[in-house]
């Protein structure tokens, strides 16, 4: 018998494979049809007991709206009364279609019979009520049946419900039998079509691959060859032993002829036939370099390849002298310079960066800085560099302390900023600028201001006093000879003192040791004083000053404070008005803010000068100070104090027109609001310069269950103090525009936010070392100079009593025994114990003996300083509150010296982002409970 062959093989089993294939299509278009005739008939029943279920809740609201309205007569019960017999009457329609001749008409006929007793029943009982009363109604209501035709409708339905339930499952099961058969049927035949295409497959390939073997070897070396001299940009060149040289390719594909000093360089070359491989460097004679490789053969035959690189020559070249170009320059620099990688190597450092650790920048360059020898002088020059890799695209730090290798310790303003080269890499560059003489002129400018307070302003007192006494005549009658120049003496004496008055605040503005009063005051009264004070003033220019009458509104607002704005605002208004005129004064009330203009006629503001207006010292004319007086600091202190007032100022000018300033205040909250978002969460306020650290901190925050409102600087914190309502506040003491604990005192100054809970932060962002912040934090009652307030110090203290019964345990940390005496009799009848310690040492035995509630805390301890406390006392359990004092003398205060002490201590405790938040959690939920203000919210 014959056999068939490989071909006729093959096609039995496509043919196969087809009717199979076949087949399974008709099987499963049988198997779908009764799929979808099952699912219908289940959607069927699934309808079915829907509206078997919404009809006995319609009639449950037709019961309980009519037992409602008898028993109350509220009208609101009669809506779920209609509406369940509006339903009652859509769902029976439904329910005769859904059923469409299942069951008898008998059946159908009771139900419509009970339905409409059922109805008739509720209806007579809302009629009873109306004409009756409750007690007929509700008699008549107990008697008339409803409850037993209830109970015959629930069991009609029920029963229906219970059939159809049946039904479902048994139609589910048919269902679930069929795929099952449906899926061991696709599972047998696709089994047996994978064996015959596999079958086939492996016959098929077979052959192929026999077929497609021969061609593949005959024209593999001659492909290979050709794609090779293709490929290569080279010129390429083989060397025979006799000496001939033939082109096998050249660069542009051309086969052209040998170049001579190429040629006698081969020829050079065949003479010394030991040297297997041979490479040097040709210039050819348009001044192109090359680049030349031989390699023998074992038959004696060389391959020579030729490759042009004149452009990489020069390319490097070039590399070297822009290195060179770059090393100079930032050398030159004498800011520190350096860029790192994202593993933290130093790939670039200049001479002033490496001369911190005593090295040159090439020790550096390509190291880590954390195997330099004393590379952790350098933390914190580089931290926040995996945030700026990360998302954030800028990072400034206003101040950071640095120590050198010898100990000395420098201070920096720090820039970095990520850069993206074109192979993806992410590097850090970092521009860091020594502003340690800075600091050196802001301590020496603290130290005149101490001058001027007390070594000029006292002395001056007395003498502007004494020349009072005198041109009034309280020391005897003056010859009128001398009195013009008694006269001069008192005035000029009167203007230094305004002088001095005006450098010390506008020293106080900047570092935040201004303290304002606020109250809720009308402000129309306020500047009807204020134009009734400047009238003398007024009159000796001829200018009249008018108070357009108006609405009034009340602000959050120092008195005293705000009539030196306006004083500023109206002298320098009368100063530039022409004699005979008017300046306007005009009090606008918006929804949320007052704004208060005071308008001239004078001849405006200098287009060159409008810039400048608000800053120090600054005059349109210099002979301005000659011929209407002042010290060029007045608009200044205005624009710092209405900051301070949580407002805005402004000004609108036009030249020969006249100059128009305004001050934007917001109204003060007369209701209380609460600090709690709408999701009941307590909000806090994170003030924080730096943007990534804040923002993680809120997150972790917000997982806490707090809320979260971020301010990026210390103006910014009091704009949202003055609109939003907040529970609590962190403060990051590195805030870029204004001394963190200042800030804090300034708030504790007052009364609004002298019970605020206050936790002052020091943070540090993410590094390599580490994925999220870290820090520490201390929650802080509040900040205090000496010598004592004494009142001050018993309200803060009985800030932190809670009133539980048990007496508070307060430790006193003080090197002053007198001082520790006098806190002892201020306290002596308060609900306490207090135990005294005299320095680091003590504290901690007292720390360690007992659980305190409060710490008062001295910053200058003879065995160190207090600051090193503040670990252990955010490690309590709860976590312990401090009173502060400060380390220097109110008068002598250097701005930022507290906070770099208690700054440097809280980054040094280095709990994780997660640690902090739970630190600052548990803070929160320990303050004492807040006594409530009067005429003011509780922020």
């Amino acid at each position: 018998m014959r056999l068939p062959s490989g071909t006729t093989l093959h096609n039995l089993g496509f043919a196969a494979a087809l009717a199979l294939l076949s087949l399974m299509a008709w099987q499963g278009k049988r198997t779908q049809d009764v799929l979808l005739d099952t699912n219908a008939a289940i959607a069927d029943s699934l309808e079915l007991i829907t509206v078997v279920q919404g009809m006995f809740s319609a009639l449950q609201d037709v019961e309980t709206g009519s037992r409602g309205y008898v028993l109350t007569a509220d009208p609101a019960y009669l809506a779920p009364y209609r509406d369940g017999r509006a339903r009652v009457a859509a769902l029976r329609g439904e329910l005769g279609r859904s059923l469409d001749g299942r069951y008898r008409a008998a059946w159908l006929a009771r139900l419509d019979t009970d339905i409409a007793r059922r109805l008739e029943i509720a209806a007579a009982n809302v009629e009873r009520r109306d004409r009756l009363g409750l007690e007929q109604a509700a008699q008549a209501m107990a008697t008339a049946g409803g409850k037993e035709t209830m109970d015959a409708l629930r069991a009609q339905l029920d029963e229906l419900e219970a059939e159809e339930r049946a039904l479902l499952a048994t139609r589910t099961a048919l269902a679930a039998l069929i795929l099952e058969r449906g899926r061991w049927q696709v599972l047998g035949g696709s089994l047996v079509i994978a064996l015959l295409m596999v079958w086939f497959l492996r016959a098929m390939n077979r052959t192929l691959r026999r077929q497609a073997q021969l061609a593949r070897i005959a024209g593999a070396g001659e492909a290979r060859q050709a794609a090779l001299l293709r490929a290569v940009p080279d010129d390429l060149y083989e060397l025979h032993a006799d000496g001939r040289i033939e082109v096998l390719s050249q660069a542009g594909g051309q086969h052209g002829e040998v170049p001579d000093g190429l040629a006698s360089a081969f020829a050079d070359l065949a003479r010394h036939p030991d040297r297997s491989l041979v490479a040097f460097d040709w210039h050819d004679e348009g001044g192109r370099d090359h680049e030349v490789r031989i390699a023998r053969s074992d038959g004696g035959e060389s391959l020579a390849i030729v490759r042009n690189v004149t452009e990489a020559a020069r390319a490097r070249r070039r590399l070297r002298d822009q290195q060179a170009f770059l090393r100079s320059v930032v050398d030159a620099d004498e800011n520190l310079i350096f860029v790192r990688d994202a593993g933290g190597r130093v790939l670039l450092c200049n001479q002033a960066f490496a001369a911190l650790l005593g090295l040159q920048p090439g020790q550096i360059e390509g190291r880590r800085v954390e195997d330099l020898p004393g590379g952790d002088l350098l933390a914190p020059l580089l931290d926040g560099d995996t945030a700026l890799l990360r998302e954030v695209s800028e990072l400034r730090r206003p101040e950071l302390a640095v120590a050198d290798v010898h100990g000395h310790e420098r201070w920096f303003q720090l820039l970095k900023r990520p850069m993206a080269l074109s192979d993806q890499q992410q590097l850090v560059l970092a521009v860091a600028v020594d502003v340690s003489a800075r600091r050196q002129v802001e301590r020496m400018k603290a130290e005149f201001i101490s001058t001027v307070s007390h070594e000029l302003r006292t002395p001056l007192t007395a003498i502007r006093g004494g020349l009072s006494m005198v041109t009034g005549g309280m020391a005897g009658e003056v010859p009128e000879a001398m009195r013009p120049l008694l006269e001069i003496a008192h005035k000029n004496s009167e203007r230094l003192v305004r002088l001095i008055n005006d450098i010390l605040d506008i020293e106080k503005l900047e570092s935040g040791r201004l303290v304002l009063n606020l109250q809720p005051l009308a402000l129309r009264p306020l500047l009807a004083q204020a134009i009734e004070q400047i009238g003398g003033y007024a009159g000796e220019f001829g200018v009249r000053v008018h108070l357009v009458p108006g609405e009034d509104a009340e602000v959050d607002v120092d008195p005293d404070r705000f009539a030196q704005v306006m004083a500023n605002l109206l002298s320098n208004a009368l100063k530039h008005s022409p004699q005979g005129e008017e300046v306007v004064v005009v009090l606008a009330v918006r929804d949320d803010h007052v704004e208060v203009s005071v308008a001239d006629r004078g001849a405006g503001i200098p287009e060159t000068f409008r810039g400048r207006v608000f800053e120090r010292f600054a005059q349109a004319d210099a002979s301005d100070v000659r011929t209407r007086g002042g010290t060029g600091l007045g608009l200044a202190i205005t624009r710092s104090l209405v900051e301070q007032l949580g407002g805005s100022i402004g000004f609108d000018t036009q030249t020969d027109h006249g100059t128009c300033f305004f001050v934007r205040l917001p109204r003060a909250r007369r209701d209380a609001v609460s600090p709690v978002d709408a999701e009941g969460r307590q909000r806090v306020l994170l003030v924080d310069g730096d943007a990534a650290a804040a923002t993680q901190l809120a997150a972790l925050l917000e997982q806490h269950g707090h809320a979260t409102v971020v301010a990026a600087s210390a103006a910014q914190a009091r704009q949202v103090l003055a609109s939003t309502p907040v529970y609590a506040l962190t403060v990051n003491l590195a805030l870029p525009d204004e001394d963190g604990l200042a800030f804090v005192r300034a708030l504790r100054s007052q009364q609004a936010y002298r019970h605020l809970p206050i936790l002052a932060l020091g943070v540090q962002p993410p590094a390599p070392e580490r994925e999220a912040v870290s820090g520490g934090a201390v929650g802080i009652v509040d900040w205090l100079h000496k010598p004592l307030d004494p009142s001050r110090v018993v309200e803060a203290v009985r800030a932190c009593l809670r009133g539980s019964g048990a007496p508070a345990q307060v430790l006193h940390v003080e090197d002053d025994a007198d001082l520790r005496t006098l806190v002892a009799h201020l306290l002596e009848y308060e609900a306490l114990r207090l135990h005294g310690a005299g320095s680091l040492a003590e504290a901690r035995r007292e720390l360690a003996a007992r659980h305190h509630d409060l710490v008062i805390l001295d910053l200058m301890l003879p065995d160190g300083d207090g600051s090193e406390l503040l670990a252990e006392l955010a490690a309590a359990s709860p976590p312990t509150l401090a009173i502060i004092f400060s380390a220097l003398d109110a008068d002598a205060v250097v701005p930022g010296a507290d906070s770099g002490l208690v700054l440097r201590r809280l980054v040094k405790s280095r709990h994780s982002g997660a640690t902090l938040a739970a630190v600052i959690g548990d803070y929160l939920r320990n303050w004492p409970p807040r006594p409530p203000t009067q005429g003011h919210p509780i922020p």
